[in-house]
């Protein structure tokens, strides 16, 4: 399949809002958030700040992926962190890589040396993407987070640039 992709833009919030409320569950984040209107969205994003995905024949978005800096100092300024989404009628079409490749040149345009993101080591498919995609795991918090019951290590990985 296509895919045409751009940065987000205000008219795709309500897409990305239904994406996020649908994918996210404990085996994948350690706190599920829920937006209830578009608005609660857009307290948290503003346009342009991920890249979408959308299906060539239909514009509906398959899936984003958020960049930012990890946080507001200036010796992060060549770090972004980034995280992906997909939604699930799009899981496994291509659209995760096609979206990494796409940050990639994006942050080589920009001057960026290092994409970095978190992921639950419950969530195997995703670790899987990233390790596809040239992620290296730079670290493991064991114990990280207790979710329904059990420990669950976060996994730090890293991709660079230069």
């Amino acid at each position: 399949m296509n895919w045409i992709i751009r940065l987000s833009e205000q008219k795709d919030f309500p897409q990305l809002r239904t994406i996020e409320n649908q994918i996210w569950h404990s085996g994948n984040t350690p706190h599920v958030t829920t937006y209830e209107t578009v608005a609660d969205y857009q307290k948290h994003y503003s346009a342009g700040s991920q890249l979408v995905a959308l299906a060539a024949d239909s514009q509906e978005i398959a899936g984003f992926l958020g960049f930012h800096p990890p946080t507001n100092l200036m010796a992060h300024q060549k770090v972004w962190g980034v995280d992906v989404g997909v939604h699930p009628a799009f899981q496994g079409k291509g659209v995760g890589t096609d979206l990494l490749t796409a940050i990639k040149a994006l942050a080589v345009k920009q001057g960026i040396h290092k994409l970095s993101l978190r992921v639950l080591s419950t969530n195997p498919a995703a670790i899987h993407l990233y390790q596809k995609n040239g992620f290296q795991v730079e670290g493991r918090l064991k114990n990280e987070f207790w979710i329904e019951g059990q420990f669950i290590d976060d996994l730090l990985m890293a991709y660079f640039l230069d």
